[in-house]
């Protein structure tokens, strides 16, 4: 039997500020802006899945995707 899989807390970066109105389809996900102009989301994902949905919301917003890191847990 499998085991099920704990969601991965992940760092997604973009080039430039996204808004308001953008950052609601990333509901769920801290969203902050750092000073070489990109913006920094960060939340966990269930599965990889759920994380190519990510990608592909970020490649329909026509947003640069600059960053795709796992956010490893300090023990």
């Amino acid at each position: 039997m499998k085991t099920p899989e704990l969601p991965i807390t992940y760092e997604i970066r973009v080039e430039g500020y996204l808004g308001q109105n953008a950052a609601i389809w990333f509901d769920g996900f801290d969203v902050e802006h750092d000073p070489a102009g990109e913006t920094i989301l960060r939340g966990a994902i269930v599965d990889q899945a759920a994380l190519h949905g990510i990608l592909i919301r970020i490649r329909d917003l026509g947003l640069t995707l600059t960053l795709v890191r796992q956010i490893k847990k300090k023990q």
